[in-house]
């Protein structure tokens, strides 16, 4: 009995003793020490024979964007179906966690876009250089912004406010132009310019984001491109980068505009370089409908403890109504919209007049539970899917998106060769955009309402703002983002 007591002890420490061998083992991975399957020790940056896992500790949260969790929801119009159209018949689907801009792009956000299309990015390169403007040969911004495209091109089109029988002709000097229109969001935009201002977006964020890393972080192709084995860049040992007057340690903005260029198109040419090593934020983009659809909704704030929903939304607020029904606020309208026929705005000294005639500064209102503002009203918003009736038939469950017109093709509507007895709007150029505007009636504010226009057509009253896929885990969530307002006051 005693020997057998003694073999139990025995065996009891030594299955304990592996348990937290095996505990430690584990957990190390988490550390970054040691692999879980093959006890082979990781690699850091400055080693370059051990496999090295990276991780995402050096990529902020995206800025002026908040965190959306995903999950299931029932997409589709719960209003009435004034139009007869059928086109967003209700159904259940799931969209994965992402991140959305707080608020539309505004007109001082546009600016910043067209200034850097034409002018390098201001970052330091180190104590060592200096930006020193040749006096021989000043810098003068292109005429050919970096994505090939001229200054006319990439402004907003102010006569989208021009009317022969209206007065609003003012507007097309001044709701882009003027400082006082700053914080509107931007209008007269089309699907595509929306589309280039997420590109630049994506590649500025990045630059800016690799940039300012260490130089050992960095992948060795990006450093052999653009460095000597000394740290310093090669551009100023070059006869066209330095400036020979003044010595090596000083750069022409000419010459700090084209190496960031090049070095922005080598990011793009080897993204994956970078992906890898945790430090490229997935693209800027526009959401997809059921994305903006789901975000705009916010049923977040109608969960019950069995995740069962308390009551469905008609708009991105509880209630039927469109005033406040709580507090100190109780009866102020809750978005800028079109009350009736020829009301904008209600009556002059009224509670209920909120003086929104045209779009007012982002960030008005109160925002929806997931923290976005303007959701409803002010301006409607591009997403990207391009536009068919039935598309709720067609798309996947899991994330639902319409690229093109895959299976629906442009034909069915009329696009078909030179056909001129019947053609419809509907075409692989017709894109959807969500939500009312200052210009719409109430119906129109209602989430699940979809309507579409042609990609390079411009109105005043569609806006856009962008999303971002979240990769990783829900703990991103707790940076909160880079919101300007901070959600709820």
């Amino acid at each position: 009995m005693k020997n057998t007591a003694g073999f139990l002890k025995v065996s009891v420490f030594i299955l304990l003793s592996t348990s937290l061998l095996s505990s430690c083992f584990l957990f190390n991975k988490n550390k970054g020490g040691v692999s879980s399957t093959t006890g082979m020790a990781y690699g850091n940056s400055k080693d370059t024979l051990s496999f090295t896992p990276f991780d995402t500790k050096n990529l902020p949260n995206p800025p002026g964007m908040v965190f959306i969790q995903g999950g299931r929801t029932v997409l589709g119009s719960f209003e009435e179906d004034l139009l007869g159209t059928r086109d967003n018949i209700e159904r259940t689907v799931t969209v994965n966690s992402f991140y959305m801009d707080e608020t539309e792009v505004t007109n001082k956000d546009w600016k910043e876009y067209v200034f850097y299309q034409f002018n390098p990015i201001p970052l330091s390169l180190g104590k060592e250089i200096s930006i020193v403007d040749d006096p021989a040969s000043p810098f003068l911004p292109p005429t050919t912004s970096h994505n090939g495209q001229t200054l006319k091109d990439l402004i907003p089109n102010d006569s989208v406010w021009s009317s022969d029988f209206s007065f609003n002709d003012v507007y097309s000097e001044n709701y882009y132009s003027n400082p006082g229109y700053n914080n509107r969001p931007v209008v007269g935009i089309t699907w595509r310019q929306a589309v280039d201002y997420c590109k630049w977006r994506t590649d500025f964020v990045n630059y800016i984001t690799i940039s300012q890393l260490p130089l050992e972080d960095l992948p060795d192709a990006y450093k052999l491109e653009f460095y000597d084995p000394d740290g310093t860049l090669q551009i100023l040992g070059s006869a066209a980068g330095g400036n020979s007057s003044t010595g090596g340690g000083e750069l022409t903005p000419q010459a700090l505009d084209d190496l960031q260029q090049d070095q922005i198109a080598f990011i793009n040419a080897n993204k994956k370089l970078f992906i890898e090593r945790g430090i490229y934020l997935p693209e800027f983009r526009l959401p997809n409908e059921a994305e903006w659809e789901y975000a705009a909704k916010a049923t977040i704030g109608t969960q019950y403890l069995d995740e069962n929903e308390e009551y469905g939304r008609i708009y991105p607020w509880d209630g039927r109504g469109v005033r406040n029904p709580y507090g100190k606020r109780r009866g102020e309208l809750l978005a800028n919209f079109k009350r009736g026929r020829g009301d904008y705005a209600g009556i002059a000294g009224n509670i209920n007049n909120d003086g929104d005639v045209i779009p007012r500064d982002v960030g008005g209102y109160e925002p929806n539970d997931f923290g976005l503002f303007n959701m409803a009203g002010n301006v409607s918003e591009w997403v990207n899917d391009t536009y068919r009736p039935l598309s709720f038939q067609a798309v996947d469950d899991l994330n639902p998106v319409r690229k093109d017109g895959t299976a629906d093709g442009e034909q069915l509507y009329g696009w078909e060769g030179d056909r001129t007895d019947f053609r419809s709007l509907i075409n692989d150029r017709a894109k959807v955009y969500k939500g009312g505007s200052w210009k719409d009636v109430a119906y129109w504010m209602s989430p699940g309402t979809r309507r579409f226009l042609d990609q390079d057509k411009a109105t005043n009253t569609i806006g856009f703002r962008c999303a971002m896929i979240s990769i990783g885990f829900e703990s991103k969530a707790g940076g909160g983002g880079g919101g300007i307002f901070g959600g709820k006051k």
